[in-house]
C-alpha cells in the first residue's frame, strides 16, 4: 500500500538468451548469471523475510530464461561450474601464496567459499530449483512476477501479425506454467513499442510491397488480448509521445489511447494498456558508467580477471585506463560501501516522491528498473546494494515498497497517452537492432515468418497427425530462438558477432530443414532417414517449450505474409542436418 506521498517500485528483468545445450562459453553467460545474480538475490530476499521484511520487488525472467532453469541439463552442469569454479579459486590461491601475495591469496579463499556455499543452497536450500524459490516468494514476500515475450524478440519489427501474438501468448503461457498464476504485466523486450496504423518493413526489404503499407494492430493490442494489463516504458520514451506539452512526470502512471487496425485473432479487447515510467534521474544513479554506484573505487572490477579460472581479485582503484594499476580488492570496504550507497538511494527516492507531492499534489510511484544482472554479475556487491535498499526503504515514510500491480489497486488514476513508436535503446528508436549490420539478420526472421504463414495456410481445417504436429512444432522453436533480440543486438554492438552470426545461420537452417520436412510429408513423398535425424539433434539441443502449439503462429484469419517478404527471395541454403 502507497505511503503518505506515494510508493517506489523495483522492477528487475532477468534474461539471458538461449545458450543451453550449445558450447561452454555460451552456457556459461547463464552459470555466471545463476552463481553471481539470481541465487545472491534469493539468498538475500529469504534473509530480508527472516527479519519480517517483505521484498516486495516486481521481478520479471523471461519465459527463455524460465525453459532454461527448469531444462533437466542444467543443474548438473551447473554444478560441474561451481566446482571448476571452487578448484580454481584454490588454484589461485597456491599460486599468490607462493608469490608471497597475502591479500590475493585471501581473496582467493573467499572465492572458493562463495562458490561452495553457493553450491549448498542451490542443491540443499532450493533443492536445485530456483523457479520454486521464486514462485515462493510470491507467497512469503509479496513479490510480483513479469512475463516478457517468450523469446524476447524485438516486437516492433516482426513481420506479422501471428508472430507478434505467438510471443506475447507463448511467453505469458510459458510464465503461468512455471509460477502457478498469470502475470499481469509484461517487460517488453528492449521496450520497444509500436502503436496502431500503417507499417511497412524497415530497411527496404519488402520489395514492391513497401510501397503498399499494411495497417496493423499495436503492440498494447496483443498485450491486453493476452490478458495482461500493464508494461514499463522509459522516460525519454514517455517524454517523446508527450512532445510540446509541459515536462512529463514520469512518476504518473498512464495509459494507451491508441486503437486497433483490425482484430486480433478475431478476438477485439479494447481495454488500454497501463503504462508505468521508468524514472530516468534516479535510475542513472545506478546505470551510469561513469559517476554511478557501480563505479566506486572499492567495487570490484569486473574487466581485471586472473588467467586459468578468470576469478577477479581487483577493485576498480580509479577511473584511469588500463588495468595495470589496480589495487587488491578488500571485501570489508567494498560492502560497507554498498550499505552507505543503498541508505544514499534510499533517502533519493523518498525526496523524489515528496517533492511530486508538493509540485502536484498527487501521490506517485518511483519506478527503479534494472536488468537484473547488473547486481552481482556487473556490479558484484549490487546484491547486497539492493537488498540493503529495500531493508533501507522500510525505515522512511514518505513511501513504501510497493509491486507495480499493487499500486494500481489503491491508485487507479491513469492519464491518457498516446505513446509513439520508440524503445529504450540508442536515439529512443529501432537503430540498435535495425541497421545495415542486421540488415541480413531481418531478412532470414521475415523470409521464415512468411514461410510459417505459408504453413499455415496450407493446413487450414486440417489437424496435423502427430509426426507432422512433431515436425511443426521444432519450426515453432526455431523461429522463435531465430526472432531473439539479442542476435541483432550483438551484431549493432560487434559484442561476439561471430556468434550472433552463427546463431542466427543455426536456427534459420534448422527452420528450412523442418519447411522441406513438412513440405514433403504433406505431398506424401519419403522423408529420408537423415533429415528425422536431424529433426532429433534439433530437438535434443532446443529442449525449450514443449507444449508449443503450432497454430498460435497462424490463429484466426491467414495474415498478410507479402508484408514481411523479402525481395527476390529464394530458398535458403540448407546444410545437411548430419
Amino acid at each position: 500500500m502507497p505511503g503518505p506521498y506515494g510508493a517506489v517500485a523495483i522492477v528487475l528483468h532477468s534474461h539471458i538468451p538461449y545458450v543451453l545445450g550449445h558450447d561452454q562459453l555460451e552456457e556459461e553467460w547463464l552459470f555466471e548469471a545463476v552463481a553471481e545474480s539470481y541465487l545472491p538475490l534469493l539468498q538475500g530476499f529469504r534473509g530480508l523475510i527472516a527479519q519480517n521484511i517483505a521484498p516486495q520487488v516486481t521481478l520479471g525472467l523471461t519465459p527463455v530464461l524460465l525453459e532454461q532453469l527448469a531444462d533437466p541439463r542444467f543443474a548438473p552442469r551447473f554444478v560441474s561450474y561451481l566446482e571448476r569454479k571452487t578448484w580454481a579459486a584454490w588454484d589461485d590461491q597456491r599460486t599468490f601464496t607462493a608469490r608471497n601475495e597475502a591479500e590475493l591469496a585471501r581473496v582467493a579463499g573467499l572465492w572458493a567459499g562463495y562458490y561452495q556455499h553457493t553450491g549448498r543452497f542451490f542443491q540443499h536450500d532450493l533443492a536445485a530449483d530456483i523457479i520454486g524459490g521464486f514462485r515462493q516468494l510470491q507467497t512469503t514476500a509479496g513479490v510480483e512476477m513479469l512475463t516478457s515475450a517468450a523469446s524476447h524478440a524485438y516486437l516492433p519489427l516482426l513481420g506479422t501479425d501471428a508472430g507478434v501474438q505467438a510471443q506475447i501468448e507463448l511467453g505469458a503461457a510459458c510464465s503461468a506454467r512455471h509460477f502457478g498464476t498469470p502475470a499481469q504485466g509484461c517487460w517488453l523486450p528492449e521496450c520497444g513499442y509500436r502503436p496502431a496504423g500503417d507499417w511497412t518493413p524497415p530497411l527496404g526489404m519488402a520489395g514492391p510491397s513497401a510501397d503498399r503499407s499494411v495497417a496493423r494492430p499495436g503492440i498494447d493490442r496483443f498485450l491486453t488480448t493476452a490478458g495482461l494489463q500493464y508494461c514499463l516504458i522509459d522516460q525519454p520514451q514517455l517524454t517523446a509521445s508527450l512532445a510540446g506539452s509541459a515536462r512529463p512526470s514520469p512518476l504518473r502512471v498512464h495509459q494507451t489511447t491508441s486503437q486497433t487496425a483490425g482484430q486480433i485473432a478475431g478476438k477485439d479487447r479494447s481495454a488500454p494498456l497501463t503504462l508505468f515510467t521508468r524514472d530516468f534521474d534516479t535510475s542513472l544513479r545506478v546505470w551510469q558508467r561513469a559517476g554511478g554506484y557501480p563505479s566506486d573505487a572499492w567495487y570490484l572490477e569486473f574487466h581485471k580477471k586472473h588467467a586459468g579460472g578468470e576469478l577477479r581479485y581487483w577493485r576498480i582503484t580509479d577511473r584511469r585506463p588500463g588495468l595495470d594499476g589496480k589495487q587488491p580488492y578488500v571485501p570489508e570496504a567494498a560492502f560497507g560501501m554498498a550499505s552507505t550507497h543503498a541508505a544514499q538511494f534510499a533517502g533519493l527516492l523518498h525526496e523524489r516522491l515528496r517533492s511530486h507531492w508538493q509540485q502536484t499534489g498527487e501521490v506517485g510511484i518511483v519506478v527503479a528498473a534494472f536488468d537484473t544482472e547488473l547486481f552481482g554479475h556487473w556490479w558484484f556487491e549490487g546484491a547486497q546494494w539492493l537488498v540493503e535498499l529495500i531493508r533501507q526503504l522500510g525505515l522512511h515514510q514518505a513511501g513504501t515498497l510497493t509491486p507495480c500491480a499493487a499500486f494500481l489497486d489503491h491508485s487507479p488514476v491513469r492519464q491518457p497517452l498516446d505513446l509513439v513508436e520508440s524503445s529504450w535503446g540508442e536515439g529512443g528508436d529501432h537503430r540498435g537492432w535495425s541497421n545495415d549490420a542486421t540488415r541480413a539478420f531481418w531478412r532470414q526472421v521475415y523470409q521464415a515468418e512468411s514461410a510459417m504463414q505459408r504453413l499455415g495456410r496450407t493446413a487450414v481445417g486440417e489437424t496435423p497427425d502427430p509426426r507432422e504436429r512433431r515436425i511443426l512444432q521444432q519450426a515453432g522453436r526455431e523461429l522463435l530462438l531465430l526472432q531473439s533480440s539479442d542476435w541483432p543486438f550483438m551484431l549493432t554492438r560487434r559484442v561476439t558477432p561471430d556468434h550472433a552470426e552463427e546463431r542466427i545461420g543455426l536456427h534459420a537452417e534448422n527452420f528450412q530443414h523442418c519447411v522441406r520436412m513438412v513440405e514433403q510429408y504433406r505431398a506424401g513423398r519419403p522423408i529420408a532417414d537423415r533429415d528425422w535425424r536431424g529433426l532429433e539433434r534439433m530437438e535434443r539441443q532446443h529442449r525449450l517449450f514443449q507444449d508449443l502449439e503450432p497454430a498460435l503462429f497462424w490463429p484466426g484469419p491467414a495474415q498478410r505474409p507479402s508484408a514481411a517478404q523479402p525481395a527476390a527471395a529464394r530458398p535458403m541454403r540448407v546444410a545437411d542436418p548430419v
